[in-house]
């Protein structure tokens, strides 16, 4: 039984989990720059856009099952080594931040069996997304960002780099 709870918590919980993540990336992206910040959350054809001032959110559902986790983020890019790290830190200190805030829900409020692997779920995926995307790693063939390169491997990138601004 519990399985299935799992199984049903990551396809209906993770592309917000995903969300909350895309959002860490988008606020300091929409303090630090002037154009409009786009988090695109999936990878198949439906496109529901949601646009917030600066903010736009393409909502564009998933291939499979597997791709729930997809998600990406658009900005224009700028020369401040420091605020690209913030922006690029963001997405995975949200990451921790909402592990962190599940960790202290199932130890402080009282909550039903259900609920407790539902947020333990939450929990697990939610740790398991901050450390694939803190990681400095390329990621492989067989994921959905084949090709792209993790949170944790821009920010090793621009540690590299000479000073700017």
């Amino acid at each position: 039984m519990d399985f299935i709870v799992y199984l049903l918590v990551y396809i209906l919980f993770t592309p917000i989990l995903t969300m909350i993540h895309e959002l860490g990336h988008a606020i300091p992206a929409l303090i630090f720059t002037k154009g409009d910040v786009s988090v695109n959350i999936g990878n198949s054809n439906l496109k529901k856009q949601i646009k917030l001032n600066r903010l736009v959110i393409n909502i564009y559902g998933y291939r499979s099952i597997i791709d729930v986790s997809y998600g990406y983020i658009n900005w224009k890019p700028i020369d401040s080594k420091l605020k690209s790290i913030i922006m690029i830190a963001g997405g995975p200190i949200a990451s921790l931040f909402t592990s962190g805030l599940l960790y202290f829900s199932l130890y402080k409020i009282e909550l039903s069996y259900l609920m407790i692997i539902v947020f333990n779920a939450m929990l697990l995926f939610s740790l398991g997304q901050f450390i694939v995307t803190i990681l400095p790693m390329k990621y492989g063939d067989n994921s959905p960002y084949k090709g792209f390169t993790s949170d944790g491997y821009k920010i090793v990138q621009w540690l590299k780099l000479k000073n700017t601004n």
